[in-house]
């Protein structure tokens, strides 16, 4: 998940912290679960697309073995300093600074494309899907999984309204921007347009832990660049409010919500 396209961007330490703390809560078994979609093989051929700090990257090449090749695209540098870092002992795996809407990559290239929670942030959709028909090779495969919108994500729905309410509209929406796309005929539309085939969409139903309410409201401002949400009181302002919020979520091990994503698979 990366989100260098619309200006929601990670600066500063964000990468790292997205790396330490976003990954493991978010992100570790959808990039299992996309790469077992669209059935990885040894020696592929991989484009990881908006690929953040690398975790799809880095689990597409234990899968493709040292026989094959990924290359992971980010337009955000910092994210890809991070993601060179942490996969320095991966001799498959290289970065490239670019956009999704021009991939920096030959036609007809790849064997498996994989976009993870990033095309929510991209200003032009339709111009990436293109993009990813493009760089793929005859029979190549796409996998992309993104959020469905906040009222199927309520961990995030209600930082939003707490947001709202203690913070700022420009936070709310900030927090709001990755909760856009709305429908399994939305996401069919855009892959049928680009002249993609076999196209799959399937609605997945995980679950999202916190160790503590604490825990999700500091994980999840930690890159909101406002200098007031970081304050001590509106920290605990918002605390508080996502304690009354999510009381019901509330279990001895935490605070743990469902969340649903779009998940496609689909052809060239």
């Amino acid at each position: 998940m990366a989100n260098g396209e619309s200006g929601f961007q990670l600066q500063g330490s964000g990468p790292e912290a997205y790396e330490r703390y976003m990954v493991p809560i978010h992100c570790l078994t959808l990039a299992e679960d996309l790469i077992e979609r669209v059935k990885l093989q040894p020696r592929e051929r991989v484009l990881d697309i908006a690929c953040g700090t690398g975790i799809v990257s880095r689990y597409a090449a234990l899968r493709v073995g040292t026989l094959g090749h990924v290359t992971g695209v980010e337009l955000n540098p910092a994210m890809l300093e991070v993601a060179r870092k942490v996969a320095a002992y991966f001799d498959q795996i290289e970065f490239l600074e670019g956009s999704a809407l021009e991939l920096p990559v030959p036609d007809a290239h790849f064997d498996v494309a994989l976009c993870q929670q990033a095309i929510m942030f991209f200003p032009d959709r339709e111009r990436a899907v293109r993009e990813m028909h493009r760089v793929l090779k005859p029979g190549g495969r796409v996998g992309l999984n993104v959020f469905r919108t906040p009222e199927f994500v309520p961990s995030f729905a209600y930082l939003i309204e707490a947001l709202a309410k203690h913070a700022s509209p420009t936070a709310a929406e900030y927090m709001r921007a990755p909760f856009v796309m709305e429908s399994v005929d939305q996401m069919r539309s855009l892959f049928e347009q680009a002249g993609f085939a076999d196209i799959e969409v399937v609605i997945r139903v995980d679950t999202l832990r916190y160790p503590s309410v604490e825990h999700l409201v500091r994980y999840e401002t930690l890159n909101i660049s406002e200098p007031e949400i970081h304050t001590p009181q509106v920290q605990d302002a918002l605390m508080r409010e996502m304690v009354t919020l999510a009381k019901a979520n509330v279990d001895d091990h935490g605070v743990v919500f469902p969340v649903q994503q779009f998940v496609v698979v689909a052809k060239r």
